[in-house]
């Protein structure tokens, strides 16, 4: 398993979280999403032989939201 964490633009409710979440946990391979529209932050499990950090950051921004990983 690989962790990542992403600075998620656009969340400004508990709804724009949720939606992020749903999006990320539908990926084959991730086991964790926890998005944060407080801090602006996404947090990801998941196993990089089935999905990589940048199919992660196209569903989220396939929903209207901006991401890129945390430095």
């Amino acid at each position: 398993m690989q962790t990542i964490d992403l600075n998620t633009g656009g969340m400004h409710c508990g709804s724009c979280s949720m939606l992020i979440q749903m999006t990320v946990e539908d990926l084959p391979g991730v086991s964790l999403a926890n998005a944060d529209y407080g801090s602006g932050r996404t947090h990801v499990e998941f196993d990089p032989t089935e999905v990589s950090a940048d199919e992660i950051i196209a569903a989220i921004v396939e929903t209207g939201y901006t991401a890129e990983l945390v430095a």
